[in-house]
């Protein structure tokens, strides 16, 4: 295995943009306030960035989106980021075609009961099924076509645009983590402007936490913010203290402003990082044992956006010391316990521990492979480790490593 086959990914990409426009390592490595060295590790695969700031820093200075920057390696050796390019290829054609509401002729249309329930269901497979990527991405296309189709024929308009809404949202969850961030954006928007259409208070703030994702992934983590601010301040003036909504809008108004807190961690501005997760963290508590079926806003989700926060941060040592404290059995979500045993690894990986981080990723696979397979975040780890070559680890390593399309 040549490690030099290895140099994969981000850091070829910021090489490679680099050159583009013109820079040297000096030139650019001063710019974004970082030594010499440090660039070259990055640009060599050799250590990986603690902060997605310094990335949104490079990407400003080359010339070039965040998304350029985090995207396919520039000169993959095997695919393994995506699910297969016949099943993306299908969600992208169903969301295409329906652009522009209109009622296909012959479409069988199911009742808007039924069409609830598949949403629900698909939210489920989501948080419960370890390859939900794959089974989501057999299942969307047709649930995209038939929820249009009941939205242009069905009477009810506020309901069918309240369950058009749904679908759209949980299609922008499944594009975000493939990720297609350029379809998940245009889906986002599609999820809001459905859900003010059903004037579906519920809705909307999932609209704007599920726009905020897409923001940040754009490096616009000032507006990421500013959009999950708002929205909370919207959802809290439709609180009513006696409405049966009123569990649900209290976890949105608490999902805000993790999503808000997170923006913020990436903006390095870390004391309103944590003011928002503390606001988020006394409305778990006013919520009790509620928990949101399709954000899993609850205390559990809380503590494993704490320990986001400290990743974000590049807080290597309070990121495995907050991973100590975490009941992650706490969480009924697979994808949501995957990703706080990722961040564990970003810590362990900062220490050097190398047999410590690659059985944490191990425990993440089993959790949820399909988020362990195709994140960037752990190609980026794995590389690392790969070029480290610690013996203890190696044969997980190398074997993660396959799974993941890092190396043949």
């Amino acid at each position: 295995m040549n490690p030099d086959e290895l140099v994969q990914g981000i850091g070829a990409n910021i090489r490679a943009y680099r050159k583009s426009a013109g820079l040297t390592q000096e030139a650019l490595a001063a710019a974004v306030g970082k030594s010499l060295p440090w660039l070259k590790q990055i640009e060599q695969g050799r250590t990986s960035t603690d902060r997605l700031t310094d990335l949104i820093n490079i990407a400003s200075v080359v010339g070039v989106e965040l998304p350029d920057l985090l995207g396919r390696p520039v000169d993959t050796l095997a695919p393994g980021y995506a699910p297969r390019h016949d099943i993306v290829d299908a969600v992208r054609d169903a969301v295409l075609r329906t652009a522009v509401p209109i009622n296909a002729p012959g479409h069988d249309v199911p009742d808007l009961d039924a069409l609830s329930e598949r949403v629900s269901g698909a939210w489920t497979i989501w948080h419960n099924s370890p390859t939900a990527h794959r089974v989501l991405g057999g299942l969307l296309p047709e649930l995209i076509i038939d929820a249009n189709a009941a939205y242009v024929v069905n009477d009810d308009r506020r309901s069918a645009a309240a369950t058009l809404a749904g679908t759209w949202h949980i299609t922008r969850q499944w594009l975000h983590h493939i990720p297609d961030g350029d379809l998940a954006w245009v889906v986002g928007e599609r999820a809001m402007n459905t859900a003010r259409e059903a004037d579906d208070p519920h809705l909307i703030a999932l609209g704007a936490w599920a726009l905020s994702a897409s923001y940040r992934r754009a490096g616009q983590q000032e507006e990421a913010t500013r959009l999950c601010l708002n929205a909370a301040d919207e959802v809290k003036r439709r609180i009513d203290a006696s409405s049966e909504e009123r569990l649900d809008l209290l976890a949105d108004y608490g999902m805000l402003h993790l999503a808000a807190s997170v923006s913020a961690a990436q903006s390095n501005d870390d004391g309103r990082a944590w003011a928002l997760h503390n606001v988020a963290d006394e409305t778990a508590h006013a919520l009790g044992a509620h928990i949101d079926p399709w954000t899993i806003f609850g205390r559990g989700n809380v503590d494993i956006h704490g320990l986001a926060l400290q990743a974000e941060l590049g807080r290597a040592d309070a990121v495995v010391e907050y991973s100590r404290r975490l009941n992650l059995n706490s969480v009924p979500s697979v994808e949501r316990r995957s990703r706080a045993m990722i961040d564990t690894a970003r810590g362990l990986v900062r220490r050097r521990e190398d047999e410590g981080a690659i059985l944490v990723l191990l425990d993440a696979e089993n959790a949820s492979a399909d988020e362990v397979h195709h994140s960037i975040v752990v190609g980026e780890l794995l590389r690392e480790l790969i070029n480290r070559d610690n013996a203890r680890a190696r044969a997980h390593v190398q074997g993660l490593a396959k799974r993941c399309g890092i190396i043949r």
